[in-house]
């Protein structure tokens, strides 16, 4: 199915969850990272039951150091 992933499109296994889709990443054990879905953020401890649905957006933000 498709999804949105910071305004690029991309295919995901269909019931795949954040915690999934991140694991499959191996982003799931990085800190400074948050997702929001449909312009929402989804908790870090809400991944593993956040199902993804064909045509959702998703925003991956990681923290960065500068100054």
């Amino acid at each position: 199915m498709e999804i949105s992933l910071n305004n690029n499109k991309i295919e995901v296994k269909q019931g795949i969850t954040l915690l999934e889709w991140m694991r499959s990443k191996d982003l799931h054990e990085k800190s400074g990272i948050a997702l929001a879905l449909n312009n929402r953020v989804v908790p870090k401890e809400k991944w593993e039951h956040t199902v993804l649905k064909e045509n959702d957006m998703l925003l991956l933000i990681g923290a960065s150091y500068g100054g």
